[in-house]
């Protein structure tokens, strides 16, 4: 999906995540056991399981998309959205619009440039406590312009094949860091980076509902929509419930260091649920954060075989499937999910430089362990 992924040499401090994984080492359980997941969920998120997730992912699917294989007619997500979810299209100072079916930032209209989009809905009824729902779901990336390309940027900073690493003889290829810190200038100077327009427009959300009581707000989103829906909830420290999102560790690090200097938003993470297939390696694009739900199928062997074209296509199907997201199918198999920490999961996948760092240590003490080995014999 994302043809190149490179690193650019940054010497910021690291406080944000080494907070972070300290919070999540010490609060977090694994979620090895599958029928511990709902109870999870739901102590956590307030919602049920999996009945919100699926309603969260037939609202990722409303967006208009190049990437939906069949006609809205054939949505299975249509009847059930209207049934339980009003979408609101009206927010003082913030702009919907039509053809998109979404709110976007709006940065420079005249050139065609609509920034980030996002859908809000309201739950139609409130929970026992009295709460009302306010779902905040972002639009994956289906960028306008070199200008607002803004995930590929990213990646090829920070994703996994950024990871480089010149000691080990790695290199990039030539000038692309450059190319990406010019676009990353350009960009700041025009304010078109995703996330202040994201937190700018949830702001204007909040006051819209300044008057009203017990509300809660989810941010969702799939793909690097669920990039900015956990960004936003690091952020604002409310939940987020994401789609084969991307890692955030290194992007928020490094990328948005300047937007995480307050103390408490390095030191409270909010619940964060990141539901995936096990094949998907998106979310293998730098490190991740909260709770990672992956769904095992019964076919493992035979698609490990995928092309990455086939995988691009399991990526995409996730939520825009041939009739409506196929993580919906995949929940009616609750057997088939197994759950764990971000860390537990960065171990094995993590590309972020913190999970580098832990790689380079293993080495360093493997190599040692073989000289003393050599030494006893």
């Amino acid at each position: 999906m994302i043809s190149y992924y490179f690193r650019l040499n940054h010497n910021l401090k690291y406080f944000f995540t080494a907070t972070i994984t300290a919070f999540l080492t010490s609060t977090c359980v694994s979620l090895e056991k599958n029928n511990i997941l709902p109870i999870y969920y739901e102590s956590k998120i307030g919602l049920k399981f999996p009945e919100s997730i699926i309603d969260l992912a037939c609202l990722a699917n409303t967006f208009p998309s190049q990437f939906k294989q069949q006609q809205d007619e054939n949505n299975i997500c249509f009847s059930h959205i209207l049934k339980n979810y009003i979408e609101i299209k009206q927010i003082h100072n913030l702009s919907y619009d039509n053809i998109d079916q979404s709110f976007i930032s709006n940065t420079y209209p005249s050139l065609g440039i609509k920034g980030l989009h996002l859908k809000i809905y309201e739950k139609k009824d409130i929970d026992q406590d009295n709460n009302q729902y306010v779902f905040i779901v972002i639009r994956h990336q289906e960028h306008d312009s070199i200008l607002t390309d803004e995930m590929n940027e990213m990646m090829s900073l920070f994703g996994s094949a950024a990871t480089v690493d010149r000691q080990q003889g790695n290199k990039e290829l030539f000038g692309t860091s450059v190319v990406s810190s010019m676009i990353r200038f350009i960009r700041q100077q025009l304010g078109l980076d995703y996330l202040p327009q994201a937190i700018s427009m949830f702001n204007k959300i909040q006051l819209h509902y300044k008057n009203k009581h017990n509300i809660k707000y989810i941010f969702s989103g799939f793909s690097a929509g669920g990039l900015y829906a956990i960004a936003l909830a690091l952020y604002f420290k409310w939940p987020a419930i994401t789609f084969s999102s991307t890692g955030v560790d290194d992007i928020i690090n490094i990328y948005y260091s300047n937007l995480f200097t307050d103390t408490y938003k390095q030191s409270t993470i909010p619940p964060i649920f990141n539901f995936a297939h096990q094949l998907d390696n998106t979310l293998q694009l730098d490190c991740q954060l909260g709770t990672v739900c992956l769904f095992k199928p019964e076919n493992l062997e035979k698609q490990q075989k995928l092309t990455e074209k086939e995988l691009e296509l399991l990526h995409l199907s996730t939520i825009f499937g041939q009739s409506g997201p196929d993580i919906i199918q995949w929940l009616r198999r609750p057997e088939r999910w197994m759950c764990t920490t971000s860390d537990n999961y960065n171990l094995l996948y993590g590309s972020c430089k913190r999970e580098r760092l832990r790689w380079k240590d293993r080495m360093k003490l493997n190599s040692n362990n073989e000289q003393t080995i050599k030494q006893d014999l």
